[in-house]
């Protein structure tokens, strides 16, 4: 298996089933589970999200090889995103913590995602730092941010809106069968 250096994801159809800015209307009620995890939030008008199953595994697996993570979103409402992704609990290293405490960098907003890249490794590394030295993949669902391959970044392609980034595409990516 072959880790990146750092691992960016969009957030709608990619991380959770819906568009944040479209499809919501905070504030969100937790729905905590048995064990104090929340992987579902309610919104103002009684609308459940729940995030796709395997995302907290997968960035689990990401921090424990030492990968850093971006956000990476085109949302026109960072501060639903910001709300969701405080919102959700997850299990990590043994405690429960907010799924946005395993992302080293939030970069939302309309730009390219090369730019939403850029930006997040400049967070993570510096004002100094390079797009082109690291090992960078972005998980997305549309297809038109493939772009990110001319400047040396891996694009893995989330088709399937009903699972979203699932662990058998994040394992095909890390053993290169992409």
């Amino acid at each position: 298996m072959s880790y990146p250096d750092v691992a960016a994801f969009d957030l709608d159809y990619t991380v959770w089933p819906c568009f944040c800015d479209t499809h919501l209307n905070p504030p969100f009620k937790p729905v905590p589970g048995s064990n104090g995890e929340v992987h579902t939030l309610v919104d103002a008008y009684g609308y459940e999200l729940s995030f796709y199953k395997d995302i907290p595994r997968i960035l689990a697996d990401l921090k424990s090889h030492g990968v850093k993570i971006v956000s990476a979103s085109r949302t026109w409402a960072p501060e639903i995103a910001r709300d969701l992704l405080k919102g959700f609990m997850v299990q990590y290293e043994g405690k429960i913590v907010p799924m946005i405490s395993l992302f080293d960098s939030l970069q939302w907003g309309e730009m390219s995602k090369v730019n939403h890249i850029r930006k997040g490794i400049k967070d993570i590394y510096g004002s100094n730092a390079d797009i082109k030295n690291y090992k960078i993949c972005l998980f997305d669902d549309e297809t038109r941010n493939k772009d990110v391959e001319r400047y040396g970044v891996k694009y893995v392609h989330v088709k399937d809106p009903e699972n979203g980034t699932t662990w058998k595409l994040y394992e095909k990516y890390l053993n290169g069968n992409l």
